[in-house]
């Protein structure tokens, strides 16, 4: 049998943004005499993407993951049935731009980084009542409060900010909880005695002599390293968050060896699993608008809730915020919040493909979170247990729902 040739990947700018953008549209609703210029725009977009992909020679399927979840969505859209709206949608709130949040974040790094270089890896775990633990939340709630109480006065929400201050008020909400927080400072020591002392199978590339400053970060990539004058700077994305301390040396390891591919293999594993997703999605929920927007393209989140809560709760469950999230994403299809009592459903199950079991399901999936609660022991977290996979088991259609949802990751496509 002959190999085929691996194709190559080509990237299409400005595919995601639009196809969020459509998302919200739809969400906010179609003006009846905007839907013929709302339809041509989305078939443009889509017969772009097709004719770029024919002229390099590629499939859409080649494309990046974001950006070919982006086209199946759009692809994907009945442009037939649109959801019309008899008034003009609401204005978005105005784009601001508030100084000093990318200086706040880039100083609470400096001083996790000198935190985590002084403490002994042996260390008792931290507590809420530790004098740094207390000093560090009440920094980052000080921020935190200043950078939402500017954005109210502009009339906007930090959601609207400019990309890197955005991501650097996320990073800053997220921490701001006291647990979240001891979680991160535990996850940063270990790190940084793993950089101390490496334990890797194979040479380290880096000097073992160079000074490394580490700093878990909200970043679109797994980690990053720069060497200068003595010194190794390394960003982790903050999804690896209370990682197992496996998953944590094979990172270190991955940077001192310049990405060898036992460690790469490790890591790049753990990045697509429930719980780096979990804490990923945890930081973008920060700027989320509860209760902004239930009503999606295809489904309410709010007749989702009622209809699981009296199925499977007895109807006894208070209904918290319930928000679409305005990415289209891959394995995880959804998230709860404890910290605002939030559940996020993926734009990506909101198409005439999904199924209303499959929705029922991730509705559920994250209403057990609610109900049964994360647990935080040793600077690891603990959300899906043997109780929780017991109790998510119960649901009546749970290999089916499941079989279709791992389809949705694996191509970005709904079952046939």
């Amino acid at each position: 049998m002959a190999r085929q040739k691996p194709q190559k990947q080509i990237r299409i700018s400005g595919l995601v943004k639009a196809a969020r953008r459509t998302r919200e549209q739809l969400a906010a609703g179609i003006p009846p005499a905007e839907a013929e210029a709302f339809r041509r725009q989305v078939r443009a977009v889509v017969a772009q993407v097709e004719a770029i992909c024919r002229e390099h020679d590629v499939r859409p399927e080649s494309l990046p993951t974001p950006s070919y979840r982006a086209y199946c969505y759009l692809e994907s859209l009945d442009l037939d049935d649109l959801p019309l709206r008899p008034e003009a949608a609401p204005q978005r709130p105005p784009e601001i731009r508030i100084s000093g949040v990318v200086a706040a974040q880039n100083q609470l790094h400096a001083r996790f980084g000198a935190w985590a270089a002084d403490a002994r890896p042996d260390s008792a775990p931290l507590s809420a009542a530790d004098d740094a633990v207390q000093g560090f939340v009440r920094q980052l709630e000080t921020h935190v409060q200043q950078i939402e109480a500017l954005a109210r006065q502009a009339g906007s929400h930090p959601a609207y900010l400019p990309p890197p201050s955005r991501r650097a008020y996320q990073w800053l909400k997220f921490l701001s909880e006291p647990t979240t927080l001891m979680t991160h400072l535990e996850t940063l020591r270990t790190l940084a005695s793993e950089f101390r002392h490496p334990r890797c199978r194979t040479q380290p590339a880096k000097s073992k002599r160079a000074v490394v400053r580490v700093a878990l970060a909200n970043t679109a990539h797994l980690y990053r390293a720069r060497a200068a004058d003595g010194e190794l700077e390394v960003k982790v994305n903050e999804g690896f968050l209370g990682a197992p301390p496996r998953v944590l040396r094979a990172l270190v390891c991955a940077v001192l060896t310049q990405g060898h591919a036992d460690y790469q293999e490790i890591v790049k594993a753990y990045s697509v699993g429930e719980d780096f997703l979990e804490v990923t999605l945890a930081v973008e929920m920060t700027t989320s608008e509860a209760d902004a927007v239930t009503q999606g393209q295809c489904f309410d989140l709010a007749e989702i809730f009622d209809r699981v809560n009296a199925a499977h709760f007895e109807g006894q469950l208070e209904r918290p915020g319930l928000t679409w999230n305005r990415m289209i994403t891959g394995a995880r299809m959804g998230y709860y919040d404890p910290l605002r009592d939030t559940v996020m459903l993926s734009v990506t199950l909101d198409t005439p493909a999904t199924p209303d079991f499959v929705v029922d399901f991730v509705m559920y999936h994250e209403l057990l979170h609610r109900q049964l609660g994360i647990h935080v022991a040793g600077g690891r977290r603990y959300a899906h247990t043997s109780a929780f996979r017991d109790a998510e088991r119960r649901f009546p259609r749970y290999a089916e729902a499941q079989a279709h949802l791992r389809q949705l990751a694996a191509d970005g496509r709904p079952p046939a």
